[in-house]
């Protein structure tokens, strides 16, 4: 007969540990400070200054990692870019890569956020577009055979930052369902965390879960964090952003005299050295270690506790990895339109009605596409030839680009254009 005061068995033991889980939430308290990096540079610095990243697990050690980086190198966004992005100035043909995380996600995403106009350009190329614009599906731009293009680029400018209800302003994201998500998890996570106290009287889960929740709303709505994701003069510059040679999309954004400057916020350099911060982080580092060892002494209706952290981790999970648009990232951005007259044709023999098209290059072509950039912008293509063609390019290629002569360049890529296509079968 086995010893009642005797250790307990192996089953025991196991049944315990589901029934009551003891320690387990101040052990993954120290996980997962990652996911919390990404959520905070994902949803930190807008306007209202509260960020609402949900307490979770992995809070402490992010708190911890935070102090390190805000101490040694005055730094609150740790994240480090997700894509390596290229950034060209197009007038000086300077090429930088980006350190940037905000325009690192921006260009990742940019099959998301990727307008429509952009989509059908890609499918059907400029020549295609134009033809169909102008009711000429003829045999001669093979209307039945669209191909894609071989590079797209788009051009976009700064959206308006005075006029209009749609009006914003860089540096100031607009509140999209990713920012409501930390909002409604936060409201789930202590109406989950007040049941032990309506149940039982046990308000210790409460506690820890509005604790958990404070902090991590002060730690996300510092004001270094709006300094740092957005930290470039603003002035007039056109830039590029590319993932480089063998992507099929280039992003253009003009400058504008209240648009940021891109190519110097992708120099991802850290804000002005801060002590508000560095003492507010050293108080938070001290506090989130206190709810960790407060936490540990819980040993009562802990699946709450668990309940309120898982919850948190899949909020921050959303949060770190979820697309968003760019006005969302706090960099409002739209495409330009130019004004396109149809010419006649058979079908619309008057012809010179007058559509507005976004600006979009797009051919079958990468070196069309560049040339048929340069004709309407001057040094824009050219700055970006160097890196889709490092190579050396072809005689006609060459002469196109040592000449200055507008309608000599339209002659020669026009030519060049028939001879591909009445080789193509």
């Amino acid at each position: 007969m086995a010893d009642p005061d005797g250790p307990q068995s192996v089953p025991d033991t196991f049944r315990a540990q589901w029934t009551k889980p003891t320690d387990v939430f101040s052990i993954l308290l120290l996980l997962g400070a990652e996911v919390i990096q990404r959520a905070l540079a994902a949803l930190a610095g807008g306007t209202p200054a509260i960020t609402p990243v949900a307490f979770s697990f992995g809070w402490v050690s992010y708190a911890i990692s935070a102090l390190l980086s805000t101490v040694s190198e005055s730094r609150l966004v740790q994240a480090p870019p997700e894509a390596a992005v290229q950034v060209f100035n197009l007038k000086s043909g300077y090429t930088r890569a980006n350190r940037s995380w905000l325009l690192a996600r921006l260009v990742k995403t940019y099959s998301y956020w990727m307008p429509d106009e952009v989509r059908v350009t890609e499918r059907a190329p400029t020549r295609y577009r134009r033809a169909a614009a102008a009711g000429d599906l003829s045999s001669g731009v093979e209307a039945g055979r669209p191909r894609y293009a071989a590079l797209c680029v788009s051009v976009f400018r700064w959206r308006d930052t005075e006029k209009g209800p749609r009006a914003r302003m860089p540096g100031r994201p607009v509140r999209d369902w990713v920012w409501w998500s930390g909002v409604g998890c936060m409201v789930v996570q202590l109406g989950v965390a007040a049941i032990p106290l309506g149940l039982y009287g046990d308000w210790s889960i409460l506690l820890i879960a509005a604790a958990g929740t404070a902090l991590a709303l002060v730690t996300g709505s510092l004001p270094q964090w709006r300094e740092e994701k957005w930290h470039a003069r603003r002035q007039k510059k056109d830039v590029a952003l590319t993932l480089g040679n063998g992507t099929r999309h280039v992003i253009i954004v003009l400058g504008a005299e209240r648009g940021l400057d891109l190519e110097d916020l992708a120099g991802g350099l850290p804000g002005e050295e801060s002590r508000v911060t560095q003492i507010t982080s050293i108080v938070l580092t001290v506090l989130w270690i206190a709810l960790l060892l407060t936490s540990t002494g819980i040993e009562d209706n802990t699946w709450y506790l668990l309940a309120v952290g898982g919850l948190g981790m899949v909020q921050n999970v959303v949060v770190a990895a979820a697309p968003r648009r760019p006005d969302a990232l706090g960099l409002p951005i739209e495409l330009v339109t130019k004004p396109y007259t149809i010419p006649a044709t058979p079908l619309c023999p008057e012809g010179g009605n007058v559509i507005h098209l976004p600006e979009i290059y797009a051919e079958e072509k990468v070196m069309w596409t560049l040339m048929k950039l340069e004709m309407e912008h001057e040094n824009f293509g050219k700055a970006l030839v160097d890196e889709f063609f490092p190579g050396k390019l072809m005689k006609w290629e060459e002469e196109w680009w040592a000449s200055d002569d507008a309608d000599t360049r339209r002659k020669s890529l026009d030519s060049e254009q028939k001879k591909y296509y009445a080789k193509r079968p």
